[in-house]
């Protein structure tokens, strides 16, 4: 008797579970990762001030790409791609607190902030050369090895080992991780017509902010317009238009429903703009 009752829980509990996950939207691969224990890295810049905050990334294998359900999209196929080691991304975008340390050194000159403030703000108005100069200096100032994200490496970050559109399921959700002014309802200090200070909104499992709203992001890669030729691992896309680099995420200017992880542009390498900004990989292994 006792045994049957116990089957009976189970069902039960089974059935629970099932009906959770498919009424809260939550994909398999998310509802494992609800206790993932986040952890940090943050290395000290030779002045003694702290380097960004760095989210250490699990290895794991995840989703890249999604359907191309408008005629301009290019994030086709989709693949899976393993990832083999952990490494760490910056916990935000790079901010203008974080950026000025490195352009008052006089490498690269201090962006124009629109007038929109500096301080936690995303710093914007940064080409991809730019971003590459500050990964470089982040380097030589703490003696690991940063550099800027593959797409790969952003984007399994990004969804945090889910498969669905977005890391908290299939269905925008306003104010998560992002703002649309159109839809009302936006999270204090998000409405604001221009990028918000980082990190007000919710962090994905991983731990990471803002990777659906606040500014694009430069990754590594050469930009090409599909997935055909996708290394399938964390290496860049060397080939193809290496005039043009790969930005991901979406920005303060992009509406429903053209936000989700797998959105993808291409601009040309030494483009500035107010909807760019980039956010620092580190390798978690020290400079030989």
């Amino acid at each position: 008797m006792l045994s049957r009752l116990k089957i009976k829980f189970f069902i039960v509990i089974v059935v629970l579970i099932g009906f959770c996950i498919g009424f809260f939207n939550i994909s398999w691969p998310s509802f494992k990762l609800s206790n993932h224990k986040i952890s940090y890295i943050q290395d000290k810049l030779k002045s003694g001030e702290l380097s960004p905050k760095m989210v250490v990334i699990p290895p794991g294998t995840g989703t890249i790409g999604g359907e191309n359900f408008r005629s301009f999209q290019d994030e086709a196929p989709i693949f899976k791609a393993t990832i083999k080691e952990s490494y760490a991304l910056s916990e935000t975008e790079i901010t203008f607190a974080q950026y000025n340390q490195f352009c008052k050194t006089g490498i690269r000159s201090c962006p124009n902030d629109e007038g929109w403030g500096r301080g936690k703000q995303p710093v914007v108005n940064i080409s991809w050369f730019d971003a590459v100069a500050y990964t470089k200096w982040l380097s030589k100032e703490t003696g690991n090895i940063y550099r800027l994200p593959s797409e790969v490496e952003w984007e399994y970050a990004a969804r945090a080992g889910t498969t669905s559109k977005f890391w908290w399921g299939n269905d925008y959700v306003q104010g998560i991780d992002h703002c649309d002014r159109d839809l009302g309802g936006c999270p204090k200090g998000s409405d604001l017509g221009h990028p918000w200070k980082v990190g007000i909104l919710k962090a994905n499992p991983f731990g990471l902010y803002d990777v659906t709203s606040n500014v694009y992001e430069w990754v590594e890669d050469c930009y090409v317009d599909n997935h055909n030729n996708a290394t399938k691992t964390i290496a860049p896309i060397t080939t193809g238009n290496c005039k043009n680099r790969t930005v991901k995420g979406a920005s303060w200017t992009m509406p429903q429903p053209h936000v989700h992880h797998s959105l993808r542009f291409g601009f040309t390498i030494n483009a500035r703009a107010n909807s760019i900004g980039f956010r620092v990989l580190r390798e978690i292994k020290k400079v030989k």
